[in-house]
């Protein structure tokens, strides 16, 4: 199955080069595909998380994220929950040029219905990410509460 995920992406990959054409499209095209998956903690809940993420500006120092936390096995009678997070990040640090582990740090805020949390990240690799942060709820969700600190772990795609 792994073997047949990779051969599909490799042949999308280039079938889009040939109907794109031009190398800055398809770097443009990959930019706005980015996306991450990780898994997220809030609290005393787990999510799995998905979400694109987009540039501002041509230094990529500035990044737009919009992603939804997923639960389907906290409540009983409810079988899937989404909370959808706006985020906003700032790479405060850049170590791409040496050859550490650690590729970048990152200031980072998000708002959802209920809650705003600042962030903190870090880029393993280029592709894991590291966050750690804090809910502080303005309204409290209405299954369950969701202030208090926040983690999670994820893989950039793209």
């Amino acid at each position: 199955m792994k073997t047949f995920i990779v051969s599909v992406l490799f042949f999308c990959f280039g079938l889009s080069k040939g109907q794109i054409g031009k190398e800055e499209d398809l770097k443009k095209l990959i930019i706005i595909l980015a996306a991450r998956i990780e898994g997220t903690s809030i609290d005393n809940k787990a999510f799995f998380s998905f979400g694109p993420k987009i540039p501002m500006g041509e230094n990529l120092n500035h990044w737009i994220s919009l992603r939804g936390h997923f639960n389907w096995w906290d409540l009983e009678g409810r079988k899937f929950i989404v909370i959808p997070e706006l985020d906003y990040f700032y790479k405060i640090a850049s170590f791409e040029k040496n050859k550490d582990v650690i590729k970048g740090l990152y200031l980072g805020a998000g708002i959802t219905p209920n809650a705003v949390s600042p962030k903190l990240g870090i880029n393993f690799y280029y592709f894991f990410t590291a966050e750690l942060g804090y809910n502080f709820e303005y309204q409290q969700y209405k299954h369950f509460p969701t202030e208090g600190f926040r983690f999670s772990f994820g893989i950039n795609l793209f």
